[in-house]
């Protein structure tokens, strides 16, 4: 039974890919892309991975224009694929040292990847914002004040860096038996 248990974590992981990463928030000056004046457009982590269209919210901050969709961001297909390697590994590899060596590795190197990824979308968006604005800053503000990290990506790498130290212990552990 617990061999169904161990891919657990790269699951949750991988599900966390759904939830909002990186928004756009109300405050922006003049809106943002689809979003109006008061509206929020934020992109999911798959939305990030695949190039998907953002959500604007509320429905009423919605108007006309082009989505203000990013291209597929190569650092969160990695992440994606390490975390599927992550699934896989714990599924398959029955060599205890091994699955927990590799295991270590793979979280550790996704919430590698979705970092850089982050900093890169988040930069990409800030450029986009300074591009569209068509009213001044408030005062006491910056541009990238308005493109926020969202929960999604800090459950994700924390899920991911959870895995590095649990996968870590164990193969500390079984590496100083040996």
């Amino acid at each position: 039974m617990s061999r169904w248990f161990r891919p657990a974590g790269f699951v949750i992981a991988g599900l966390l890919l759904f939830m909002p990463f990186v928004a756009v928030s109300c405050e922006a000056p003049g809106g943002f892309g689809r979003a109006a004046p008061g509206g929020t457009t934020t992109y999911t982590g798959m939305d990030l991975v695949t190039g998907g269209t953002p959500e604007v919210s509320p429905a009423d901050k919605v108007r006309e224009g082009p989505h203000e969709t990013v291209p597929a961001q190569p650092m969160a297909i990695v992440a994606l694929l390490l975390i599927t390697a992550g699934v896989v590994v714990t599924l398959v590899v029955g060599q205890v040292l091994i699955r927990r060596a590799v295991a270590t590795m793979l979280a550790g190197l996704a919430a590698l990847a979705l970092t850089v990824n982050q900093l890169t979308v988040q930069s990409l968006l800030i450029d986009r914002v300074q591009a569209q604005l068509t009213v001044a800053v408030p005062a006491g503000k910056q541009t990238a004040d308005f493109v926020r990290t969202q929960s999604g990506f800090w459950l994700c790498v924390i899920t991911l860096i959870v895995l590095v130290m649990v996968y870590g212990a164990g193969w500390i552990r079984n590496t100083t038996r040996e």
